[in-house]
């Protein structure tokens, strides 16, 4: 790493932020001595190069405890110049968030997942490339899946999830939130994507996107039309890893396929044996479908985004419902047209 002694400050924003200037190369960088860090953060960043991330030349602890950190300067607009710029095309404007959500992937999939917990438009930098940069680390930290809770509940108000106030440790549904508050802003008429960033900003963890990269596959399917369909594998129980949840995959799944063949089994004639094994096949496909989004083929359902838990399986119900009566009619009106009765 740099040593900071090599530096010369050429320009003093404030308490936290100076600009300098290498006194044997020339280069120019930021230096931000910060209150609240995590050392973690910094080390990673520090050992590595990563997309959408402005590089981390040095980290220094000081003697009052602070951390003195030298880093790539970067110059541009903040993201409020993508979120009012109302006369930009929705297609063009969506490039932006999925390289915002392309950083993330990245800090999320780091060895320690980094979470940023304070995204909001000015630490958000579209720079003079055309490049989103993710800026301050100040309120990052590393995700400990065996913590109960925050130990420092920093963060925007506004802006921050619900969580982040003390309520449970932050993880990255929490910059998940951050980005969908950040979507319904920019695009205020799409009623799409104002669906999407309704699920992203649940005030229940759960019920929001489990990913950047899954929140990014959402906002491609608005971006085009035509891509509907999800990926089949894996399917809903193995999706998120929980271990609760494949187990109950594992249970669940073999139990739907016994019993699929069972009532075939029960067939005396070859019509109710194709006619079942078409209908069931069919209602097993619905059911997991919709309750669990596994192509997304029924995400039309209206209140499919709701945050009311209730509400959104209450139509689904209604759904699947609806789809055994069209079924039951169908295999009646075809049993009439066949055997006339």
């Amino acid at each position: 790493m740099e040593n900071i002694l090599e530096y010369k400050e050429l320009y003093h924003y404030d308490d936290k932020r100076s600009l300098i200037m290498n006194k044997m190369t020339g280069d120019v960088r930021m230096m931000k001595r910060l209150k609240y860090y995590d050392i973690e953060v910094y080390k990673y960043l520090a050992e590595n190069t990563i997309p959408h991330i402005p590089k981390v030349y040095s980290y220094e602890v000081c003697e009052d405890k602070s951390l003195l950190v030298t880093e790539e300067v970067v110059q541009g607009n903040t993201f409020d110049v993508i979120i009012s710029d109302y006369n930009m095309k929705d297609k063009d404007k969506l490039k932006y968030f999925f390289a915002l959500l392309e950083g993330l992937t990245y800090l999320h999939n780091a060895p320690k997942p980094i979470i940023h917990r304070d995204l909001k438009p000015s630490n958000i930098m579209v720079t003079d490339r055309d490049e989103v940069m993710i800026l301050d680390y100040d309120a990052a930290k590393i995700y400990k899946p065996h913590s109960d809770g925050d130990t420092t509940f920093l963060g925007t108000e506004g802006v921050a999830a619900p969580e982040q106030y003390g309520f449970m440790q932050s993880d990255p549904r929490s910059d998940i939130y951050a980005v969908g508050k950040m979507l319904a802003a920019a695009f205020p008429n799409n009623t799409n994507i104002q669906q999407i960033a309704s699920k992203a900003t649940s005030f229940d963890p759960k019920n929001r996107y489990i990913s950047a990269s899954e929140l990014a596959d959402a906002l491609d399917d608005k971006l085009t039309p035509g891509k509907r369909v999800k990926r089949l594998l894996p399917m809903p129980g193995f999706r998120t890893r929980k271990w609760w949840k494949i187990l109950l995959a594992i249970l669940c799944y073999p139990t739907i396929i016994y019993f699929y063949l069972f009532f075939l089994m029960q067939a005396k004639t070859t019509y109710d044996l194709v006619s079942g094994a078409i209908e069931l096949a069919i209602f097993i496909y619905v059911v997991i479908d919709t309750l669990f989004s596994w192509t997304g083929f029924f995400d039309f359902l209206p209140f499919s985004y709701s945050r009311h838990f209730i509400l959104r399986y209450f139509i689904k119900l209604l759904f699947i419902g609806f789809i055994v009566f069209m079924l039951v009619f169908a295999d009646v009106c075809t049993r009439m047209l066949i055997f006339g009765f």
